[in-house]
């Protein structure tokens, strides 16, 4: 057996949930919720070498309403790799709240260390789909962005994101524009002006009266959409990694054509 003294690993990670120093409660997203999670456990320091060594592993999850879940794995010295992974069902993941996850090592003497311990937080709540839509403060009464469009059209399109309220300081949102050959964000999608735009940490003055975001550079983004085009722009808000809520689409026309003349822009 390799030799070191008890010792207080590092919290452990979970498979699609954020580490603490991103997400401090560790909110699960839905999907995991309703199969299971999975723990990392890299290898400890002091493990198994000879033919008689054993080490214990318990991964233990411990939260109000539920009895502590305790999940015991013995490793000999030929069952030794450089991590673990520990599946918790979702049976164990039923109980809305906050818990605790660690884990538990006994070497062959049954000398204990352990990991410090870490918040993950159980929510079923249902994810609203509704969230008001982003909006296009430039476009003109008849839903246009178009040749007349100031600023132009080459500045880069602005998106109105609308005040966010009831989500947290430190919310993440993710916003995708996507274009299409139609006016009505239909038919074929030019995939390459796509974009995604991230803000990664919600402030207090963006929940109260929202943000506004530009989309360019215009020749990836918006020069694809020439005449009788669309774009359409929806917005998802995240907590670490669970998704907490959805915007409605919010959609705009794009026409750069000119009667007799070629398309307005660069």
């Amino acid at each position: 057996m390799s030799t070191t003294g008890p010792l207080d690993f590092k919290q452990p990670s979970v498979i699609g949930v954020e580490d603490p120093d991103i997400d401090p409660d560790g909110h699960i997203p839905l999907e995991l919720l309703l199969t299971k999670i999975e723990v990392i456990v890299p290898l400890w320091p002091s493990y198994a070498t000879g033919p008689e060594d054993r080490d214990l592993l318990i991964v233990c999850f411990k939260q109000s309403g539920q009895p502590l879940v305790q999940i015991e794995n013995i490793y000999k010295a030929g069952d030794i790799k450089p991590q673990f992974i520990i599946p918790i069902d979702a049976s164990h993941l039923q109980v809305n709240g906050v818990g605790e996850l660690w884990y538990e090592v006994f070497d062959s003497a049954d000398h204990p260390s352990k990991s410090v311990r870490r918040n993950l937080t159980i929510d079923h709540t249902p994810i609203p789909v509704d969230l008001k839509q982003p909006g296009f403060p430039h476009k003109n009464n008849y839903g246009y962005l178009n040749c007349d469009t100031d600023p132009p059209l080459w500045n880069g399109v602005t998106v109105s994101v609308p005040a966010l309220t009831g989500f947290k300081v430190g919310d993440r949102v993710e916003l995708l524009w996507r274009g299409y050959t139609s006016l009505n964000g239909s038919s074929v999608e030019y995939v390459r002006a796509r974009k995604r735009v991230v803000r990664p940490a919600l402030s207090d003055e963006d929940i109260k009266g929202g943000y506004l975001v530009v989309i360019e550079p215009y020749d990836v983004h918006i020069k694809p959409m020439v005449e009788k085009s669309s774009a359409i722009v929806r917005y998802k808000v995240y907590r670490g990694r669970k998704l907490v809520g959805v915007s409605e689409k919010g959609s705009v026309k794009i026409d750069r054509v000119r009667a007799g003349k070629p398309p307005c822009g660069p």
